[in-house]
Parts: C-alpha cells; structure tokens; sequence
C-alpha cells in the first residue's frame, strides 16, 4: 500500500513510530506516526502500547469493528468530534477522534473528511505490520 487508503466508512495506512513521549497526564504517552499518506497523534494509557518508538505499525479507522488479534493490537471504538481544513502548501486535512476520552488526530494532503461525518461511532486499530 502507497499513502493512504481512503474510502467511505475507512481509513487505513502504513507508519513508522516517530516518537513516543509522556503526556502530563499520569500514565498516558502521546504516539506520532508518520505515516505513507498521513500522520497520526494519539494519546493512549502505557499499559495498552503495542508498538515501540521506530518499530512498523499500521493504524485502521473504520465504521465497522475490524478483525484483531486480542493479544497482539489494541483497538478501541469512539467518535469522530471535528473535522478541519487546514490552510497549507498543500491543503490538508484533520479529523479527529476521540476514544473515551483518548485523542486520535489524523492529519493528511488526501480528501480524509468525506470519509467519516461527525458523531460518526468509529473502531480505531493499531497493530504491528
């Protein structure tokens, strides 16, 4: 797969851990992916970290609940909250996700809004790829 996978009701691409760094929130670590078509920023609790810093990871954003290995990726539902166009050399754009609480922002030069709608319940996975 080149750059982003986009289509109604899902996202999908392959990353590289860019970084992994604590939050001020105990417990919690902010991921960056930086991604083939996209770049990814999460927040999520240390215990539920299924990648390290450089490893490979891909991430899915889908309407329906994927298929996952219980003991291998960590998936969670939530919400789409906003959608944004991001004034840039080129346009991009943002859709961000909460998980519970959990921030997902996906940010892309690829037409990501029209594939979600706000409020929309979303399963987000990540996993070793």
């Amino acid at each position: 797969m080149l750059g982003v996978e986009l289509s109604e009701g899902l996202l999908r691409d392959v990353c590289t851990v860019a970084s992994i760094r604590k939050s001020l929130i105990p417990g919690v670590v902010i991921l960056s992916l930086d991604c083939q078509g996209s770049k990814v920023e999460l927040d999520l609790l240390k215990e539920l970290l299924v990648v390290s810093e450089g490893s490979k990871t891909e991430y899915t954003l889908s309407r329906e609940k994927p298929e996952y290995d219980e003991k291998k990726d960590f998936v969670a539902w939530g919400y789409v909250v906003s959608k944004k166009n991001i004034e840039a050399t080129p346009p991009k754009q943002k859709l961000i996700v909460s998980l519970w609480g959990y921030m997902v922002m996906i940010e892309s030069s690829e037409n990501i809004n029209n594939c979600f709608n706000v409020m929309d319940k979303v399963y987000f996975k990540l996993k070793h790829s």
